[in-house]
């Protein structure tokens, strides 16, 4: 270059075209700044809602977890109510187990004493021990059959019962074997007393005061 262009920018208008450069390369890295800042701010609303997004996505979960917290408690309660309930339960079963077993302990032990007391009836009188009219059963056709004194009933009459080995109870019986049989207690005793004009059996209830009744009813 020449020293006249050299010297070109010491003249006014060299000066004034400095100055348009100037201001136009300022003009340019401002718009570049401002760019640059236009940028920063669009990055920092960006931030910003993604920083909201993620307080509300951060509260949601909390919100999600306070859920979760007093479901799993109330599924906690649920559960030891549960527990308890199971445990009263097994404890109730417990207890109705020991108290059937009690029962049945029980009523094995009165059936086993009431058959012990039916097979002692049955071995005294076979030999002899027992007188039959003080028996308080007596012995029917064979060891399967055997009669006692049943209740009396509403017009004061003894109601007499036959037993089979099979422990029932049937009200239809016939004496034939006994003189006398004992009724409610020891002082009421049955025997045959006579045969009516129409040839029916009459019997006669005998109390201890020695006297002989024939209004009794059998069944």
């Amino acid at each position: 270059m020449s020293k006249a262009g050299n010297d070109h920018w010491k003249t006014p208008l060299g000066v004034y075209e400095r100055a348009i450069a100037e201001v136009i390369k300022t003009r340019e890295e401002f718009q570049t700044e401002l760019r640059s800042l236009r940028d920063i701010q669009a990055s920092y609303d960006n931030l910003k809602s993604e920083l909201q997004a993620a307080k509300q996505e951060i509260q949601n979960l909390q919100s999600q977890f306070q859920a979760c917290q007093k479901e799993l408690q109330e599924t906690k309660a649920e559960l030891e109510a549960t527990k308890l309930e199971f445990q009263d339960a097994d404890k109730q079963h417990e207890i109705r187990i020991t108290e059937a077993k009690e029962t049945a302990d029980i009523a094995l032990s009165e059936a086993k004493a009431a058959n012990s007391k039916v097979e002692s009836v049955k071995t005294e009188i076979e030999n002899g021990t027992i007188v039959a009219q003080k028996a308080l059963m007596l012995r029917g056709r064979n060891e399967n059959y055997w009669m006692r004194f049943h209740s009396v009933d509403s017009v004061n009459h003894d109601v007499f019962q036959i037993w089979k080995i099979d422990d029932t109870w049937y009200d239809t019986i016939r004496v034939k074997a006994a003189k006398l049989l004992r009724a409610r207690d020891d002082k009421h005793w049955m025997k045959f007393y006579r045969v009516d004009g129409k040839n029916r059996d009459v019997f006669a209830m005998w109390r201890s005061d020695k006297t002989w009744h024939d209004n009794i009813q059998l069944k």
